[in-house]
């Protein structure tokens, strides 16, 4: 029986150590903390006494690599399947606008969904449409010259349409703005979200927290196959004879007994550990960071499961049981305030849009992830690393691996999965 050493415990290196174990490989998986999960993970804080994310996340129905994954670890009652796309955005002073796609034949039902759209006007929404009808027709490579934004100018999306739609989901999905985004990448998630089927823009939420939702799962279909994770454990160095890693040396012992070798932490981490023949040749990646600010409220008068604010450099609420979650993506400009600046700044939009005011919190928490995904320009489109490496038995994974798709869980999980199939074919 062969066996793979699967370092790193988020989507990435959690996929390929199911996959590769319920092919009857014996895995053994390495986390350097004392959790797994990666970037999406849950945690208890006992100030609140709440379990709650280190950010927010969702799914969406075009994530197919997910799916399979969390129907493979038997987590699919964790999640809340939606059976249409309906996003709630607010205006100032908790003005409700709804973009529902009904429950119609595709693709009449999206035409329909965005004919409906009154946060902007008719005039508008027409040319919503028109713009949709284009897109099949523009080619990768004259997308790959422009950025989302000259797109959207060129297809004469105004900047009312583009606050209330656009930028949420440019923002949203690839966490950069339209200025840095690459037009082929907004095409290809427009494409995979709008142009597939009904299921393909709903909306999937977890149930609890991501840790509950994914992570114990996952740990006990690896552990029920006889393979073992092991946390706490940090991976310094590979030791190589001729293109071969031969050993792993931790923090804590020497590593010998193995046939592969699949890496699933970010790029950053990475290079800390391969030797300096292959990390020239890694590509050189900028990061965006994200803001989750955790607020509970005395009265929670909040009735939707999540909001997008129009017009608002806060972007998301996130409605839960116990709280409500704050998101700002592209989060530049508010990563290095500290903690009551952003509190100040995140209040005074809530109170705009959603009247809520400072005598209604009872607590807050903010949660600062600096490097959240690498920025989906077109310099990042031809650099990130390909699945496989100058080493006869090292495979790379991880959302930043050439897969074809922008930094996100369904990316984390595509890469994993290929990672499990070239073990299985070597």
């Amino acid at each position: 029986m062969k066996k793979c050493v699967v370092i790193g415990g988020g989507f990435a290196g959690l996929s390929a150590a199911c996959f590769l174990s319920n092919l009857g490989f014996q895995v053994e998986l390495i986390e350097a903390s004392n959790k797994l999960g990666g970037r999406a993970y849950s945690f208890f804080d006992k100030e609140n006494d709440t379990m709650i994310d280190n950010g927010q996340h969702i799914l969406m129905g075009c994530y197919k690599e997910t799916l399979e994954f969390i129907k493979l670890i038997n987590a699919e009652e964790n999640f809340l399947y939606r059976k249409n796309l309906e996003v709630n955005f607010l205006a100032p002073d908790f003005r409700l606008k709804k973009l529902k796609i009904p429950s119609l034949p595709y693709p009449i039902n999206l035409l329909f969904g965005l004919l409906t759209f009154d946060a902007i006007s008719f005039i508008d929404r027409l040319k919503v449409i028109r713009f949709f009808l284009a897109i099949p027709f523009y080619s990768d490579w004259r997308l790959k010259k422009l950025s989302a934004y000259q797109w959207l100018l060129l297809e004469k999306q105004n900047e009312r349409i583009r606050k209330a739609l656009w930028d949420f989901l440019i923002i949203g999905a690839l966490n950069t703005n339209p200025q840095k985004a690459s037009a082929k990448v907004f095409k290809d998630i427009l494409i995979q979200i709008f142009f597939k089927g009904n299921k393909a823009s709903t909306i999937i939420l977890p149930r609890h927290g991501l840790s509950e939702c994914y992570c114990n799962n996952a740990q006990r279909f690896i552990e029920d196959k006889g393979c073992r994770i092991i946390l706490s454990e940090t991976v310094k160095e590979f030791v190589i004879d001729e293109k071969r890693i031969t050993k792993l040396i931790t923090d804590k012992r020497t590593i010998e007994q193995f046939d592969y070798v699949i890496t699933a932490v970010p790029l950053y981490s990475l290079t800390k550990i391969l030797p300096a023949s292959i990390n020239s040749s890694l590509p050189e990646l900028h990061y965006s960071p994200i803001l989750n600010i955790h607020i509970w409220l005395k009265e929670n008068r909040l009735q939707k499961p999540f909001y997008g604010l129009i017009g608002s450099h806060v972007h998301w609420i996130f409605n839960h049981p116990t709280h409500i979650t704050i998101v700002i993506s592209d989060a530049d400009e508010g990563i290095e305030k500290d903690k009551n600046e952003l509190f100040d700044l995140v209040l005074k939009e809530l109170s705009k849009y959603a009247g809520i005011k400072k005598e209604d919190v009872a607590s807050f928490k903010v949660i600062k992830e600096k490097r959240a995904t690498f920025i989906p320009d077109n310099n990042s489109l031809n650099k990130r690393a390909s699945i496989t490496t100058p080493f006869t038995n090292l495979i790379l994974a991880g959302d930043w691996i050439d897969t074809g798709l922008p930094s996100t869980i369904e990316g984390a999980v595509k890469s994993g999965r290929t990672a499990a199939e070239l073990v299985k074919q070597s």
